[in-house]
């Protein structure tokens, strides 16, 4: 402590430590405090738990990206400890298609502790739609295209949404135009898409039907690699957190083979499930090489390399729905949703249960199913399907 180091050292140093570490440090005298405070740790550390390279110190304005830091933790935090009394919701009839659900507000960084959640639907007219969550409105609408939506994937750090449809065009919208941004045909029919920003700009995953893993750039859908990663349909694609590994399964395959992305990719490790487990409808990957996926009335937490870390019995019945990101994971059950969020830093126990909502719009819609769940961390949204009758969205918004 007599020596001095220069404050380029200190801040290469600070750099190796955690969160709780960095606030530690910054408690010792002032000159250890002006460093630990730094714009340059701090973005570190977002981006290491938040998928924010867009965000600029312009954007901030007179914030710091520690207060951005701890302001978007104090969020989670508030969300991981509600309870059913926290949440309001409201009712909307939007005839939704099956394509599905996405967030195009995303986990969203600003200071606002009144900040809104923007949600992408498709209509069975064959119209792309985005809502406010908190105020249950439609904002926009596309023109109904002339082939049916068949899958949805947003991007919401560039507040893109991208759609393939029955004719096996992937489109690029701005949910602000009528017209597409970007239109490409594919070879075979797009059964799973992934879209993320790296350093290297934003990328568009796409898995097809002949078992080929597409990678294009976005907004503009130029080709960057394909990949055959099976004979058969690819019906599973997700990308890890990090973007170190993608993780995809196919459809008449009980393997997991898990694909590391760079100049070249490769299998680098795969198991078979157990006899007695169902094959998943849905997985979720985590950093810390972990993927997670329902098997009947249970949610399980695997390494890559097969080993069961955790498995969670929050519902009673089989699992029949099911959503994850790099922060939350949601399940649901006989019309009910519990909500799961993972440790900081890929930490034990990793997963967490938190809060559990039981089905108070069962009178809205008495037979009606979950149909597709999602989530960020002011809302969670619900699309319930009935054979009979319109599909509704159930749309909570958290109370802070």
């Amino acid at each position: 402590m007599e020596v001095r180091l220069p404050d380029l050292a200190l801040k290469r140093i600070f750099s190796f430590l955690d969160v709780f570490s960095l606030l530690q440090v910054s408690q010792v005298n002032k000159d250890w405090n002006r460093v630990a405070d730094s714009n340059y740790l701090w973005r570190a550390h977002s981006l290491q738990r938040w998928d924010c390279s867009s965000i600029t110190d312009r954007h901030l304005g007179a914030f710091t990206w520690k207060q951005l830091f701890l302001h978007q933790r104090r969020k989670e935090l508030r969300l991981s400890l509600a309870q059913p009394d926290n949440f309001t919701y409201k009712i909307t009839k939007n005839t939704a298609y099956e394509a599905g659900l996405a967030y195009l507000s995303g986990n969203t960084f600003t200071m606002d502790e009144q900040e809104k959640s923007i949600i992408c639907s498709v209509s069975a007219k064959g119209e792309l739609c985005a809502w406010d969550v908190q105020e249950g409105t439609m904002i926009w609408s596309s023109p109904v295209q002339k082939f049916q939506f068949s899958n949805l994937v947003t991007l919401p750090q560039m507040h893109l949404v991208i759609t393939a449809d029955r004719s096996k065009t992937i489109k690029v919208w701005n949910c602000q135009d009528g017209d597409p941004l970007a239109a490409l045909p594919m070879p075979k029919t797009c059964y799973c898409m992934e879209a993320h920003v790296t350093k290297d700009g934003p990328f568009l995953m796409v898995g097809d039907a002949a078992g080929d893993i597409y990678t294009f750039t976005l907004p503009e859908l130029r080709d960057v690699s394909k990949v055959t990663a099976f004979q058969c349909a690819i019906v599973l694609l997700r990308c890890s957190p990090d973007k170190k590994w993608v993780f995809a399964c196919g459809t008449y395959s009980r393997a997991f083979p898990q694909i590391e992305e760079g100049e070249t990719a490769y299998e680098i490790s795969s198991f078979q499930l157990a006899p007695h487990l169902e094959h998943p409808k849905w997985i979720g990957a985590s950093d810390g090489y972990l993927i997670v996926f329902p098997s009947g009335p249970y949610l399980l937490l695997f390494s890559i390399t097969g080993f069961l870390l955790q498995r969670f019995q929050d519902h009673q019945t089989p699992i029949n729905n099911f959503w994850a990101d790099a922060l939350y994971v949601l399940t649901t059950s006989n019309n009910s949703v519990h909500l799961y969020m993972w440790e900081e830093g890929g930490r034990p126990p990793y997963l967490r249960s938190c809060c559990h909502l039981d089905n108070t719009w069962r009178d809205h819609m008495s037979h009606g199913f979950i149909s597709c769940v999602k989530c960020d961390n002011a809302s969670i949204v619900l699309k319930m399907t009935n054979i009979t009758e319109s599909s509704i969205m159930v749309m909570y918004s958290f109370n802070t």
